[in-house]
């Protein structure tokens, strides 16, 4: 082979490694934006959720306290579906299983927390009571220093892993972009790794340029000194740049019981 031709396969190879890198980068960039103008729609399934303890929680997720404790079984250990809205500060977030969502709504009347779960055909909503909600006012500083959530605990670390570290919670490790590829199935990755005594690995599988799903392990040193291993795997049915404004109002037939500010005498 020629000295041209093999300058000619070096630089091809170099160039199409370059591209690579330059398409991989971009992936991550263009969901980094969308997270920081806070206009998106995300739908997702988390395939492997945390698992549960006890069932203290039972009230908070169903919003009835007269769920038959025989019935939390069919939320636990289960894959949770999660949506995830938002557009500005109007933001909508959801997850459950089975009929039994748990929601939070935040719009300029504050913030909204409700269930919704099936009763025979139809969908009913808890709140302050059934098919009745109640705004409480919105803790902003809390939400500035927490930063945003996105459903489960698992989606919020990996979406603000990709954050910078000034529009995340200061509870958040550092997250630091290590290696980025391609499978053999057509699938491309970046993959992303916080340090220190608990380590996490978090690898962002897509598409094209869509993201399609998201896979960590963590290790994680219990109260005894001894590591614990545990996966997660989230797959992303949607990460859209267009608000779905349909989640963005509370649903249809439910009262809105907030108790609106009172007038100052000087008010017209």
């Amino acid at each position: 082979m020629s000295k041209i031709m093999k300058s000619l396969l070096l630089f091809c190879i170099t160039a199409g490694t370059m591209l690579s890198s330059i398409a991989e980068a971009s992936n991550i960039d263009t969901y980094r934006d969308l997270l920081i103008s806070k206009k998106y729609t995300i739908k997702y399934e988390n395939v492997t959720p945390e698992e549960r303890i006890t069932n203290k929680d039972k009230i908070t997720l169903t919003g009835n306290n007269s769920m038959r404790t025989g019935n939390v079984s069919r939320l636990m250990y289960k894959p949770l579906e999660c949506v995830v809205v938002s557009d500005g500060a109007d933001r909508y977030e959801e997850m459950g299983y089975d009929g039994f969502i748990s929601c939070r709504l935040q719009n300029e009347n504050g913030t909204y927390v409700f269930t919704k779960y099936n009763e025979g055909q139809k969908t009913a909503v808890w709140g302050t009571k059934k098919n009745t909600v109640a705004a409480n006012q919105t803790n902003n500083i809390a939400y500035i220093m927490q930063g945003d959530a996105f459903g489960g605990n698992d989606m919020t670390r990996f979406l603000n892993a990709i954050l910078p570290d000034n529009l995340k919670s200061a509870e958040m490790p550092s997250y630091r972009q290590v290696n980025s590829g391609w499978l053999d199935n057509g699938l491309n990755y970046v993959d992303y790794r916080s340090d220190g005594s608990n380590m996490e690995a978090i690898r962002y599988y897509f598409n094209g340029y869509t993201l399609v799903k998201i896979a960590s392990a963590q290790f994680i040193y219990d109260d005894k000194g001894q590591m614990q291993a545990r996966r997660c795997i989230i797959k992303v049915n949607e990460f859209s740049p267009t608000p779905a404004k349909e989640y963005l109002s509370l649903p249809a037939g439910v009262k809105d019981a907030t108790k609106k500010p009172k007038k100052d005498e000087g008010d017209n």
